[in-house]
């Protein structure tokens, strides 16, 4: 078994960079041999990772990896016209290689029902795929109305339970923690999307019955001016703590000695960072705009009011018990199967894939 993984892979730590990442040391650990096209902005040099910044570069690489039949596995979003690109080059036809599709973003579903010509397009890009992974039932859903065939379909969070390792806590951790009574924490990106401004709100009516609760924000953007202006106009500059970009393992250890993460996003797909959270028994508050794992607090979108007493209400009744997925065992089945089953080769031949 070759597995080819195709997708962003850390730095920055996105949702989709940190599965493919996760993903790809699942598979090395149980001696599979899978490497990585990277096609986002990282390029920090990993073992078994390709870092890839054309479109010739790209296209090059892949068709080296289809060519020997490698099982090639696209991670991208769906949520745009480029994603859908990368779909589409990689879906080519290849008859030594079965190809399979992760499609990560809650804003499929929108992004397709806006135009007839997206739909047809996305049915075509996903023509060459064995399988089409969708994240949640409502991807799911959005891709079988483009015409993906139900029998291609497989609905399952891009999450590796077995792969949430916390890294140490480190120094500016320990100082943070040490100077909130209660600290909540929450992932952080420039994009409205993920909720910031309403979490602000949120925080400054808590902050009134709870003096000591603080907010530990990390990731892009938290120092710019704009993070800044909302920060002071909203009354909670003096609630925040702020630790920038984070390594991944490092963001693991804030979770895990948080009191409650928050995800007030107003869109998702299925987020790894609420996975992550109750993996780590920490309790979770996530909006009710997608599907939630079992033990997640859930707040109406877009109510600050309804996030604030969420929040307390994750505070006073603590994690749920779960048990946490593991696409891991789910997709190295599944490269097994595909890899079992006969490939037509010229002339109508058939032989098993390599």
């Amino acid at each position: 078994m070759r597995v080819l993984l195709v997708g962003d892979y850390p730095p920055p730590h996105g949702g989709v960079a940190v599965h493919v990442q996760q993903l790809h040391e699942y598979l090395r650990g149980r001696g599979v041999e899978a490497m990585v096209l990277d096609i986002g902005k990282g390029g920090r040099p990993t073992p078994d990772v390709i870092p890839v910044r054309t479109p010739t570069q790209y296209g090059t690489r892949l068709a080296g990896f289809l060519r020997e039949g490698w099982t090639v596995h696209v991670h991208t979003s769906g949520n745009n016209p480029k994603s859908w690109m990368v779909a589409a080059t990689a879906g080519v036809r290849a008859p030594r290689s079965q190809r399979v599709i992760t499609l990560h973003s809650g804003l499929i579903p929108d992004y397709l029902r806006a135009s007839v010509s997206r739909r047809a397009f996305a049915r075509v890009a996903l023509a060459g795929y064995s399988r089409v992974v969708a994240v949640s039932e409502a991807v799911g859903e959005a891709l079988a109305r483009c015409g993906v065939p139900e029998e291609k379909l497989v609905v399952y969070p891009a999450f590796c339970g077995s792969q949430v390792r916390p890294g140490p806590v480190t120094r500016e951790l320990e100082e943070a923690r040490g100077r909130r009574q209660t600290l909540l924490a929450m992932a952080h990106h420039p994009s409205p999307v993920y909720g910031r401004e309403l979490m602000f709100r949120a925080l400054r009516m808590l902050s009134d019955e709870r003096p000591g609760v603080g907010l530990a924000v990390f990731g892009p953007g938290t120092r710019s001016e704009e993070f800044l202006q909302d920060a002071r106009r909203l009354g909670v500059e003096e609630l925040l703590e702020d630790l920038g970009e984070l390594e991944h393992a490092t963001a693991l250890a804030l979770m895990a000695r948080c009191d409650a993460f928050v995800r007030p996003t107003t869109h998702d797909g299925d987020a790894i960072s609420v996975r992550e959270a109750l993996t780590l028994g920490v309790p979770c508050v996530a909006s009710d705009v997608c599907g939630r794992p079992h033990g997640t607090y859930t707040f109406r979108g877009g109510n600050a009011v309804d996030l604030a007493e969420q929040v307390k209400r994750a505070l006073e009744h603590g994690p749920a018990q779960v048990v946490s997925p593991d696409a891991g065992p789910v997709l190295l089945k599944l490269y097994g199967d595909l890899l079992s089953q006969p490939t037509i080769l010229g002339g109508g031949e058939t032989h098993a894939a390599q």
